[in-house]
């Protein structure tokens, strides 16, 4: 008998509280958002291309410098068939059947499309198994969970082990020490969400969900929060903003243009540099709606990588925010070397590019 006809089958509950059986570690897996790539690295150090036999396109479409980062030590990652993202089409029940996957992987945030459409019953009945997980929706709840699930299904719990021991510390760390603040030592933070990604407009921002949380977490009131309930949070106007005159004002960024956009966002990620990153940066804190607010005419700004919304890497994002509200309370947390020894010891890629940046 074959190792795997002798195993048990392995019985997880996913994000969506629902029971999903595999009958062996996960092998061909089909991935609803290309984006999971680095989360699988994690579970699959020095092979993250291991086992993905399909995969949407938002890889390409939303984080091509991702893409790239791993194109230079894996160029078979061209090789990968995609589809169109289920945000934006309807999932193909059919192209599932013709891969022959023994696990397809979605993002919770589908869950009820694919219920609504008939998707997921249809799933069930050709016995494909389907696993919901979520660093995006509720990342600081969810992304723990998240990784359990991938090293169960995968069979490499200990590699998931490891990351989440890291994790957790470093959460459990800033939770202990902003719950000494008092609460008017919480400052007001507002953040742009994709700042400059349709052009000089202002302001789309988070609400309770994704940096929302990171700023609430890293010990600031997110002014989104208060606004908007959910990751998606909303538009604001001009009056609005400058009303609310935060005492930090933070933007999410990402090099949008290499995905075909025209964009003026901040092109943080893996290949761009502190010159590239710095000249965006000045054109959008001179902004006419940013120029009046105290925050940015004392350069109390803060540019963050988009992608750390929808990656296990999120911590760093929460370390880094924290820090630069409440610097003499972390004066021992390094985010940049954490986010450089997370690359050395959990993916097969080497660090590279900015991920944060101040204006000088």
């Amino acid at each position: 008998m074959s190792a795997f006809a002798q195993a048990a089958p392995i019985v997880v509950t996913d994000i969506a509280g629902r029971e999903v059986t595999l009958e062996h570690p996960a092998q061909r897996v089909m991935l609803a958002d290309s984006r999971a790539l680095l989360a699988l690295n994690i579970i699959h150090p020095k092979n993250p291309l291991k086992d993905i036999v399909a995969w949407d396109n938002w890889l390409t479409k939303k984080s091509t410098d991702i893409k790239q980062a791993y194109e230079k030590k894996f160029p078979e990652i061209n090789k990968i068939p995609t589809f169109d993202n289920p945000y934006t089409t309807d999932f193909s029940v059919e192209n599932a059947v013709t891969v022959k996957p023994d696990l397809i992987i979605f993002d919770i945030g589908l869950l009820g499309k694919l219920q609504d459409s008939g998707t997921l019953s249809l799933l069930e009945k050709v016995k494909i198994p389907v696993l919901f997980i979520d660093f995006r929706q509720k990342p600081l709840a969810n992304t723990v969970p998240s990784m359990m699930l991938l090293g169960k299904v995968f069979g490499e719990e200990k590699n998931a082990q490891s990351f989440i021991d890291f994790y957790q510390q470093r959460l459990e760390t800033i939770r202990q020490r902003i719950a000494t603040l008092k609460p008017e030592q919480r400052p007001s933070v507002f953040i742009e969400r994709h700042a400059g990604l349709t052009g000089d407009d202002c302001c789309s921002t988070f609400g309770t969900g994704s940096f929302g949380e990171f700023i609430n977490v890293a010990g600031g009131n997110n002014i989104g929060s208060k606004l908007f309930n959910g990751m998606m949070g909303g538009d604001i106007n001009t009056e609005q903003l400058i009303a609310s005159n935060p005492d930090f004002y933070l933007m999410t960024g990402a090099d949008w243009k290499r995905g075909g956009k025209s964009s003026l966002a901040v092109p943080l990620g893996y290949t761009t540099d502190e010159a590239t990153v710095q000249k965006s940066l000045a054109h959008l804190t001179q902004r006419k709606e940013l120029s009046v607010l105290s925050a940015v005419k004392e350069k109390r700004v803060l540019a963050l990588y988009h992608q750390f919304y929808d990656m296990p890497f999120n911590i760093i994002a929460v370390e880094e925010i924290a820090k630069f509200l409440h610097p003499d309370l972390f004066k021992d947390i390094d985010p940049l070397a954490d986010m450089k020894m997370l690359h050395q010891k959990f993916t097969s890629i080497d660090y590279s590019g900015v991920f944060w940046a101040t204006p000088q």
